[in-house]
């Protein structure tokens, strides 16, 4: 359990059911996650107890027993309280299908998170645009093995063209975070730590240097990039509120950052390149969505669908990832293990915001969940081990 100490939260709450029942489920088998049970055991609920990672030495199994909606909004009140977070939105995911959605909470002062409150998804924006960044390939504008310096079209700051090892990056290598490449760079210079392809370093810059590598292809900016994932991505997923570039709306409607409880500026302003790495806005529920179509493979070619969720590089013993289980990255998403079981997942942090999904493509489970609260990656993990109902 979380140890922060409690404090008193003004709840403000919008649930969207979509299963029609007091429990919300996907049908046939039970699978996991949020599903139907009988009144009475509607009543009595489900609580797993927390694992903590920094204190197990063996990964949890993913069991399968009922979750209540009762029980999910009692732990959501208990431990938003005790994390001292003013908001958020979740969706979960049931046999392929959103079965759960809500916001709680506060998006600033006197302003509830409602269907319009978008929040900043941070590092969630990595696997979405690794997802257009394949409907480029599939489009035959990108080869995944080519080196990216081939496709931009004016002088990248901090690249070296005669550096051999700048010549190796490619997008497979951006989006499996084998560049070499640093997360920020701390100054104009893009050193890389070792030969691209031999080691594995997160990596924001290379992100942000393959969106300048689709932006000279495409021949347009940061908007037109933008257009191109409304029309690739989220235009075909209904997904009216998600956007890397935002508009006036999602700038209207975004929610207040905060840190230890205390509202933080709110950035309203225009974006001035397409944060591929970090810039996605969104709600649980369109996020949820369009993660849907990923498990299902909605929008790729067999063959790029398949390397979403195949390893591209087995993270080393005692990688800091490791703490949350985390033993490889595919193209966008890093794999984690709990028991003999894998889950496909990203987390994401921006100053005041916390975000993180988990995802089950062979049981098609999920959730995502996007707060307005400043590092409680621990809540998120909690809440997902809550869900699936760890052991």
């Amino acid at each position: 359990m979380l140890t922060k100490t409690l404090t008193r939260l003004r709840t403000h709450r919008f649930i969207l059911i979509l299963a029609g029942s007091a429990l919300l489920s996907a049908c046939g088998t039970p699978r996991g996650g949020i599903q139907e049970v009988s009144p009475q055991a509607a009543s009595r609920g489900a609580f797993a107890p927390a694992v903590d990672p920094s204190t197990t030495t063996e990964p949890p199994a993913i069991a399968s027993p009922a979750v209540s909606i009762e029980a999910l909004e009692a732990f959501l009140d208990a431990e938003m309280a005790a994390a001292n977070i003013p908001g958020l939105s979740l969706a979960v995911i049931n046999d392929g299908r959103v079965v759960y959605a809500t916001g709680r909470g506060d998006a600033g002062p006197d302003q509830p998170v409602d269907d319009d409150t978008v929040f900043e998804a941070a590092s969630l924006s990595k696997p979405m645009f690794a997802y257009l960044t394949l409907t480029a390939v599939d489009r035959g504008l990108l080869d995944l093995d080519r080196p990216l310096l081939d496709y931009l079209d004016y002088a990248y700051p901090g690249i070296d063209y005669d550096n051999p090892h700048h010549k190796l990056i490619t997008a497979r290598r951006v989006l499996s975070h084998t560049t070499g490449l640093p997360n920020w760079r701390p100054d104009f210079a893009l050193e890389i730590a070792f030969e691209p392809g031999t080691d594995f370093s997160y990596s924001g810059e290379g992100y942000q240097l393959l969106a300048k590598a689709l932006q000279s292809i495409l021949q347009t900016d940061h908007r037109g990039l933008e257009d191109d994932f409304q029309q690739n991505v989220a235009g075909p997923l209904g997904l009216d509120r998600t956007r890397f570039v935002q508009d006036e709306s999602n700038l209207k409607h975004k929610a207040t950052p905060h840190r230890n409880g205390q509202p933080l500026p709110v950035n309203r302003s225009p974006a001035e390149e397409f944060g591929a790495a970090y810039a996605v806005h969104s709600n649980a529920t369109e996020y949820a969505r369009w993660l849907v179509a990923v498990m299902r493979g909605e929008g790729l070619s067999e063959a790029n669908h398949a390397a979403m969720f195949t390893d591209q590089f087995v993270l080393p013993e005692g990688s800091p990832f490791e703490a949350y289980y985390v033993e490889a990255w595919t193209l966008g998403l890093g794999r984690h293990r709990f028991g003999d079981q894998a889950v496909y997942g990203h987390m994401g942090d921006n100053e005041g915001y916390t975000a993180l999904f988990l995802i089950d493509p062979q049981r098609q489970w999920g959730m995502v969940v996007l707060t307005n609260a400043d590092d409680v990656d621990d809540f998120t993990f909690e809440l997902f081990r809550f869900l699936a109902q760890l052991s």
